[in-house]
């Protein structure tokens, strides 16, 4: 009999592979001269609120509190911190994954 791995909400880093159901395949875009991450694909859990993303990135970019960050959906809006990634996912998502742009400076909306 195979144990099922515990369902937690930690990022994990992203592979060609299938993704299960519960989790969501995110594509970081830097926008303008903001650093690149070495990793611009992410596993986020469906049921993460979209706050969880925006920690990802500040930890992946080693950025302080007090700095400016900007994540983008679909090159168009900011997300609410609260809002589902599923959600977004559902309604944003494009290619089996969702786009997440990001900047130290307003680009969009």
């Amino acid at each position: 009999m195979q144990q099922e791995e515990p369902n937690n909400t930690t990022e994990e880093p992203a592979d060609d592979s299938s993704s299960k159901q519960d989790k969501v395949v995110i594509l970081f875009k830097a926008v303008g001269s903001t650093p690149l991450l070495k990793k611009t694909k992410a596993k986020i859990n469906t049921n993460s609120p979209f706050r969880e993303v925006i920690g990802f990135i500040r930890k992946q970019l080693k950025m302080k509190n007090d700095q400016s960050l900007f994540l983008y959906c679909n090159q168009a809006f900011c997300p609410n911190p609260d809002e589902l990634v599923g959600d977004l996912y559902k309604t944003f998502g494009s290619d089996k994954m969702l786009v997440i742009s990001y900047c130290n400076t307003a680009a969009w909306g």
